[in-house]
């Protein structure tokens, strides 16, 4: 059971019989009355709750399973007749999510997270990196500023330069990637840029997956494409502000590394920086970010590529 814009990325899966979406927050009592009945008429006998929301646990609750399973987060916990103690060490969120398997005895075939795109996305996919202005390329290098935090994008002129200097010292036009709500964030980025860089085309999400997983690497903020690459084996690169990247980068896989400047304010987990853009306060507005530098990523980013 999943929202509306995540549910395309399960659409091939072999592992699942069924994907329930939810109405969302705007739709009619109706539809969501309808929406819960559907879900008692089921008979379910285990639900696990991963998202650990309000709206899940109501979720988990309506399903009425004998077994319901969730973390012990405050006031959730009373949705669950099997309650799992919170997890107390940070680590990558796929072993959060396994935890909860395990508490019931469910043996586990490890972290490795999968996204199975259709016939379809992988033709397209196929055409769209058979472009000839794509053809010669070095290496494939994707560039991800998005972000739906603005307290998790890393800032535009370090992008900026960041791109110029991969053209200028590996001799590539690097992919910017970004889906249909990005684009005043890409053009801000790529704005006078256009010879140095190229685009993703218009795409859905798991066409996006599919476009992804044909990078050699790709250097983003902490958000959807990376853990695409992530997925796929792509080599990525994470540059973590106020989100601890040891939750979201798979540890211990050299193909995936993060870069994370940390204050003694952080990792916050604030969608907000706290400081203002006009000063005051210890720090200055996401200084966390502001202080890993371009030299800093392009390094990294061609140690893995190997690159000189």
């Amino acid at each position: 059971l999943t929202r509306p814009s995540a549910a395309p990325i399960l659409r091939h899966n072999p592992f699942v019989d069924r994907v329930w979406v939810h109405p969302g927050k705007n739709e009619a009592w109706g539809h969501l009355l309808g929406f819960l009945k559907g879900l008692w008429s089921e008979h379910y006998d285990w639900t696990l709750d991963l998202a650990a929301e309000p709206r899940s646990a109501w979720l988990t609750l309506a399903t009425r399973a004998p077994l319901r399973a969730g973390y012990a987060f405050r006031l959730r916990k009373w949705a669950f007749n099997y309650v799992i103690p919170k997890n107390q060490v940070r680590k990558y969120q796929a072993e959060v999510n396994l935890d909860i398997l395990r508490a019931l005895g469910v043996p586990d075939d490890g972290n490795q997270s999968q996204i199975f795109p259709g016939p379809e996305e992988k033709e397209w996919a196929q055409k769209a990196w058979g472009r000839p202005e794509w053809k010669g390329q070095r290496v494939k290098v994707g560039i991800n500023p998005t972000g739906t935090w603005s307290s998790k994008r890393w800032p535009t002129g370090h992008w900026r330069t960041l791109i110029g200097r991969i053209g200028n010292d590996w001799g590539v036009k690097p992919v910017l990637v970004g889906g249909p709500d990005d684009e005043g964030i890409l053009r801000e980025v790529g704005s006078g840029l256009e010879e140095k860089t190229l685009r993703m085309p218009p795409t859905t999400l798991l066409q996006a997956a599919a476009f992804i997983a044909g990078l050699d690497l790709i250097i983003g903020n902490d958000g959807t494409p990376q853990h695409m690459a992530q997925a796929f084996g792509v080599k990525s690169l994470t540059l973590c502000g106020p989100h601890w990247g040891l939750g979201w980068i798979k540890a211990g896989d050299p193909r995936h590394r993060y870069l994370q400047h940390f204050l003694d304010c952080g990792p916050c987990d604030r969608n907000v920086c706290p400081f203002p853009a006009a000063g005051g306060g210890p720090h200055t507005h996401q200084e966390c970010l502001w202080k890993i530098l371009p030299e800093t990523v392009l390094q990294v980013g061609g140690e893995m590529l190997g690159l000189p």
